[in-house]
C-alpha cells in the first residue's frame, strides 16, 4: 500500500490523537461511555425527574403511598450523577442527609412516610440503598473532584463492610439490613440487594474491603438459590450454618418485586457469565406477556404482567441495546417500574458490549 503524504501523514496523526483524547475524556467520566451519552437536560431524564422527584430532592414512590426510601434516594443520585446533574444531585443528597442519616453510623434510615409523625418510625437501614448511596457518591467524586463526596462514599463504605458483612455457611455475604435478619443458625438474605456494578468498583478503589468476595460468592448463591421446576431464585432466601439454602420462611416463596432487580445488577456488573439462574430466568421470560412473579414452590402465579421497568430487564438480559416501548413512556409508570427503566438505560450504555454474552441453550 502505498504511503500518504508526508503533510496528510501528518494530519492523520493529529486526528489520531484528537479522537484518542477525546475517548480518554469519555472513558473518564463515571460509568466509561455514558459519561459521553447522557445530559442533565436529556427527555427522559427530565421527565424521570419531574414525576418522581420533588423540588427539594426528595424521591417519592408513587405505587406506596408516597414514601421515600434510601433505595431510591440511591438511585436518585445515580441517575443525577451519570446525567450530570450536579444541581439535582446536590438537592437529592442534601435531602438525603437531613431526613435519612440520622443514625449514628454512616448508614441511612430505610423509610420516610410523610404521612407519619415522625416520618421515620424504624431506623433500621437497607443495605442496597447504602449501596447505592455509596456508589453514586463515588461516582461524583470521579466526575466532579469534590472531596467531600469522595469521603461519604469512604465512610459509608466502611460501615457497610463493618455492620452488614458476615462470613456464614462457607459464603461472605451481606445483610438486607443491620437489624433482624440473623435467625439462630439461619441469614436472611436478598440476592436483589447485591449491586453487582458497585461490589465490582468498590473492588476497584478499595482492594483490601470484602467486595470481592461478596462479588464472588454471590453467582455461586444465585445458582445455588434455584428452586422448583422453573429453578428459579426467590425474592427472600434463608442461608443456613451447612451452607444449604432455601426461601425464607417469613416471606412469601415468589420470584418476583424484588427478584427482578438481580438480572440487571448481574448483567451490568458483568457478572452473568456461566450463570444457570439468569438462563432460568430468561427462559421464564420468554412469553411476550410474562407475569409479574410466581410462586417458586408451586408455580403459581400472578393474574398481573411483568411491569414495564420489568420489560426493560428482559431487554437487558436478552443483550437488546434500547428500551421497550413501553418502558420508555415514563408517565404511565409508577416509581419502581419507572427506575427499573432508567437503571436498565443506564446499563445499557455502560455495559462492555465486547465481553462473553450469556450464551442459554
Amino acid at each position: 500500500m502505498a504511503k500518504a503524504p508526508l503533510h496528510q501523514s501528518g494530519r492523520l496523526g493529529l486526528l489520531w490523537l484528537l479522537l484518542w483524547s477525546l475517548s480518554q475524556n469519555a472513558c473518564a467520566q463515571p460509568g466509561g461511555r455514558s459519561g459521553g451519552s447522557l445530559i442533565a437536560d436529556d427527555p427522559l431524564w427530565q421527565a424521570y425527574a419531574a414525576l418522581f422527584i420533588t423540588p427539594g430532592g426528595r424521591v417519592i414512590d408513587t405505587g406506596n403511598g408516597g414514601v421515600s426510601h434510601s433505595e431510591g434516594q440511591g438511585w436518585g443520585l445515580l441517575l443525577a450523577v451519570a446525567q450530570g446533574d450536579r444541581e439535582r444531585f446536590d438537592l437529592i443528597w442534601r435531602w438525603t442527609q437531613e431526613n435519612l442519616q440520622i443514625r449514628s453510623d454512616a448508614l441511612s434510615a430505610w423509610r420516610y412516610d410523610p404521612a407519619q409523625e415522625p416520618p421515620v418510625h424504624d431506623r433500621n437501614n437497607a443495605s442496597d440503598g447504602d449501596l447505592m448511596i455509596a456508589w453514586a457518591m463515588w461516582r461524583a467524586w470521579e466526575r466532579w473532584r469534590e472531596p467531600h463526596y469522595r469521603d461519604i462514599s469512604q465512610r459509608v463504605r466502611a460501615d457497610i463492610a463493618s455492620h452488614l458483612v458476615r462470613e456464614h455457611g462457607g459464603y461472605t455475604v451481606l445483610l438486607p439490613g443491620r437489624d433482624g435478619f440473623e435467625h439462630d443458625d439461619r441469614l436472611h438474605l436478598n440476592l436483589s440487594y447485591l449491586v453487582m456494578p458497585a461490589l465490582r468498583e468498590f473492588h476497584r478503589v478499595d482492594a483490601g474491603g470484602p467486595w470481592q468476595a461478596l462479588y464472588r460468592d454471590a453467582q455461586q448463591l444465585l445458582d445455588e438459590s434455584r428452586t422448583g421446576v422453573l429453578q428459579l431464585p426467590p425474592d427472600w432466601l434463608a442461608l443456613a450454618a451447612d451452607g444449604s439454602v432455601a426461601p425464607a420462611p417469613d416471606q412469601p416463596p415468589r420470584f418476583g418485586f424484588e427478584a427482578v432487580r438481580i438480572p440487571l445488577f448481574f448483567m451490568w456488573g458483568e457478572a452473568h457469565h456461566g450463570c444457570q439462574a439468569l438462563c432460568d430466568i430468561q427462559r421464564f421470560w420468554e412469553e411476550p406477556a410474562p407475569p409479574a412473579w410466581v410462586d417458586v414452590r408451586n408455580g403459581r402465579q400472578a393474574e398481573y404482567s411483568l411491569s414495564p421497568g420489568g420489560l426493560a430487564v428482559r431487554a437487558l438480559l436478552r443483550q437488546e441495546h434500547q428500551l421497550p416501548a413501553e418502558a420508555r413512556d415514563l408517565a404511565t409508570q409508577d416509581y419502581y417500574s419507572a427506575s427499573l427503566a432508567m437503571l436498565t438505560r443506564l446499563a445499557m450504555i455502560e455495559r462492555d458490549t465486547r465481553r462473553p454474552v450469556l450464551l442459554c441453550q
